[in-house]
């Protein structure tokens, strides 16, 4: 297992499993943490033995947002401010490009930015009875991360609407109607629900995993047409490589 700070990480076969590990304070997000999840996954992206990456929280929560004494109160141990470290500044456009499969696993509850960071990746799963909550408005912020464009896609312009300015929690059972979250899973056996997702990718070619995710997500907005001939350059891309 390593550690990057607030962050550990393990391995299971070809899936890397990150961890935020700041049990004590339901792994609030501080600076620190953010630069530690930058690492972490770079790491891992980088490792050609990684073909999948879960993210999940050490204990009883997945996130409870953003730390309170750097949120109110000033800076991080790092004198870096929330919003000034990497993760939240740039780093979504990069961790949503990840040419591997990414997962988020809510083991807990997610407040905050631990929901918007989970937006970034390909698949969420959540165990019973889990609590999804986007406080942003009671904050008086905006969300980030690119939320404000992965959320809609998700779940629809009218109910990501409601949701951030509105309800602001849902359960997890209420977050797999809606297309929040893909399945909810006995919290025992989560994790390894998450692992067989990420083994199931690994068994196609690495270029294919990255050719699809890039594909998918660059098809939103667009017509059939453009799509084809997109599918096209890609698919005779993929035939020079092999």
């Amino acid at each position: 297992m390593m550690r990057y700070g607030t962050v550990l990480e393990e391995r299971r076969g070809s899936v890397a499993i990150l961890r935020l590990n700041r049990p004590d304070r339901l792994n609030a997000y501080t600076p620190e943490m953010g630069e530690d999840l930058v690492a972490g996954f770079r790491a891992a992206a980088a490792d050609e033995a990684v073909r999948a990456i879960v993210l999940t929280g050490e204990g009883r929560a997945f996130c409870a947002g953003a730390d309170h004494d750097c949120f109110f109160h000033g800076t991080g141990a790092s004198g870096l401010r929330i919003g000034e470290e990497a993760f939240t500044r740039d780093f979504a456009v990069e961790l949503a490009a990840i040419p591997k499969l990414t997962i988020a696993a809510f083991n807990g509850a997610a407040v905050g930015i631990g929901v918007t960071m989970s937006l970034c990746l390909d698949l969420r799963l959540a165990a019973p009875g889990a609590k999804l909550r986007l406080n942003f408005a009671e904050l008086g912020i905006l969300p980030g991360l690119g939320s404000t464009a992965l959320l809609p896609r998700l779940i629809g312009l009218s109910a990501a609407k409601k949701l951030l300015l509105c309800e602001r929690m849902v359960t997890a059972e209420t977050a797999l109607e809606m297309g929040l979250v893909d399945e909810v899973v006995d919290a025992a056996t989560l994790i390894d629900r998450a692992v067989a997702l990420g083994e199931a990718a690994a068994a196609c070619p690495a270029p294919l995993i990255a050719a699809i995710k890039a594909r998918l997500d660059a098809s939103a907005g667009e017509d059939v047409a453009a799509a084809v001939a997109a599918e096209r350059s890609v698919s005779a891309m993929l035939r020079e490589k092999n």
